[in-house]
């Protein structure tokens, strides 16, 4: 549940949540303005709170940073959580994390996966983020083996396979901000990483029907359980998480 809320500054008539818009703020400014030239008075003014007030919601910058950073890698990881318990075959594995990766890094009025091009997300205090990184392109390395193993993936047997592919997938963070907005993107890449490994279309476009039933009932699944507690007509959303190395 989200902390109680606090005045504003500058009162608006937005019920939008405040950690929400203290998010979206500094992913603008850190991407327009840099993270160390960008304040936390800064990010404060821009949505009307007062500094004291954002400190009641995110103690540090490194915590905004770090929920940013975050929120590029935490729903493809529990995503390969849910696909290792799944049975869909070397193929459609791939292309359901390639396509649920991508879109990801590409949601959102914001690019966040560009910040992990700050040279700040190099320091220390964020060295989580690169391990949990690092895990997700030892599962992209394991799908592909399990795939070049099973014979499906000719072409994935080369060392580097596993990093063309995932250099393939965080091409996005680079790419026009149309590619981004574009709603096939996602598809689009995900057909590519098969097809740079050598799957043949028959093969691509089972896998891809396979993908799309696994997504669905993953996506009714999640909205399923996803719980929500209504507080005086607005609902409450998860507070930022605060440990990053579970």
């Amino acid at each position: 549940m989200s902390p109680v809320g606090r005045p504003r500054a500058d009162p608006r008539s937005s019920t939008a949540d405040p950690q929400e818009e203290i998010l979206q703020a500094a992913a603008e400014l850190f991407a327009s303005e840099g993270y160390t030239a960008t304040s936390t008075r800064t990010i404060a003014q821009a949505v009307g709170l007062r500094q004291a007030s954002l400190f009641h919601y995110y103690p540090r910058k490194e915590t905004i940073l770090a929920e940013l950073l975050d929120r590029t890698l935490r729903p493809t990881l529990d995503m390969s959580r849910r696909l290792e318990q799944a049975d869909l075959g070397p193929e459609a594995t791939l292309w359901v994390l390639a396509e649920r990766d991508v879109g990801n890094l590409c949601a959102g009025p914001h690019n966040l996966g560009a910040l992990q091009l700050l040279p700040e997300a190099r320091g220390d205090q964020f060295a989580w983020f690169w391990r949990r990184r690092q895990r997700l392109s030892s599962f992209y390395r394991r799908a592909i083996r399990a795939g070049v193993e099973a014979d499906v993936f000719p072409a994935g047997a080369g060392p580097t396979a596993p990093d063309l592919v995932f250099g393939l997938v965080e091409s996005v963070i680079t790419a026009k901000a149309v590619v981004r907005a574009d709603p096939t993107t996602p598809a689009q890449i995900a057909d590519a990483a098969l097809r740079m490994l050598g799957v043949p279309p028959n093969r691509l476009e089972r896998a891809r029907s396979v993908a799309a039933r696994f997504i669905e009932h993953d996506l009714e699944a999640e909205e399923a359980e996803t719980p929500t507690v209504a507080t005086g007509g607005k609902l409450q959303v998860p507070q930022p998480v605060r440990s990053r190395d579970a």
